[in-house]
């Protein structure tokens, strides 16, 4: 027989144990999981946006080296950007389809304008923009290329870097590419390359600038291409990082253009514009 003592014991020893014997009640799990289902709620949105700003820390960083390259390139050549025969490529391809590894000709007629900056790249990823999601994939010429294929080509160049902006203009040749830095009467407010669904912006129609006699910017892709891209509004490919499209300008800055109904379409033409950026 146990002792008054023992009995005593064994009683305290079963008093604290029996808790842990029952386990948590149905109601008590539900208190738990309630708490961390709002903690986790709460955490999300913070965490995304941590992520989206990473996105856009790496897309100017890679906008950063486009334009140390681009820099380097015009110093090695007579002070010209990249072009063929006063063009810039336009087609946005590195291969010649998804089953090639071989990378086109820097001077072939669907290759990437990027592909001519490589010798002072080296990384095609810089010319890949974390956040972008569908570019111009010209679909409108039958290709069906996966959306990947192309994600590597999110940057779209000024076609105006290496164009006059006016032919008709005594001081600019048809036949003559422009150089840096007399071809441009601004070229701290010019851009080189941002933040795009085209891979080369030429006019009207596809860049942020609103131009003479237009109301609108970015028609191509609101109206005229639309369709073909049912997944996004094309245009917000301008504006992947919170409303803000990444730019790089002739003088090597990288900054943020937020969104807006349009801009003077001179920080395409290299001219002094009536806004600043």
């Amino acid at each position: 027989m146990l002792s008054p003592i023992q009995k005593t014991l064994s009683a305290r020893r079963s008093s604290r144990l029996s808790p842990l014997a029952q386990g948590f009640t149905l109601i008590e799990l539900l208190v738990v999981i309630a708490i961390i289902a709002i903690l986790a709620g709460m955490l999300l949105p913070a965490l995304s946006k941590a992520k989206e700003k990473a996105k856009g820390v790496q897309s100017m960083n890679n906008l950063k080296q486009i334009g140390v390259s681009f820099t380097l390139y015009a110093e090695d050549h007579n002070d010209v950007f990249f072009n063929i025969n006063g063009s810039i490529p336009n087609h946005g391809m590195w291969t010649s389809s998804p089953r090639s590894n071989i990378r086109l000709s820097a001077d072939h007629p669907n290759a990437y304008w990027g592909i001519g900056y490589m010798d002072y790249v080296q990384n095609r990823d810089v010319f890949r923009c974390p956040s972008a999601r569908h570019v111009d994939e010209w679909r409108e010429t039958g290709l069906r290329y996966d959306a990947e294929f192309w994600l590597w080509s999110s940057y779209g160049i000024n076609d105006y870097v290496v164009r006059p902006p006016n032919p008709r203009d005594p001081r600019s040749k048809l036949d003559e590419v422009r150089r840096v830095p007399g071809g441009f009467e601004s070229p701290a407010t010019t851009i080189f390359a941002q933040d795009a669904a085209e891979s080369k912006m030429e006019g009207s129609s596809d860049t942020l600038g609103v131009w003479p006699g237009d109301s609108e910017n970015l028609t191509q892709w609101k109206y005229s291409l639309a369709g073909l891209y049912p997944e996004q509004p094309m245009e917000n490919e301008w504006f992947r990082h919170g409303g803000i499209c990444n730019t790089v300008w002739l003088d090597g800055r990288v900054t943020g253009i937020k969104r807006t109904p349009g801009v003077d379409y001179r920080w395409y033409t290299g001219q002094y514009p009536n806004e600043t950026p």
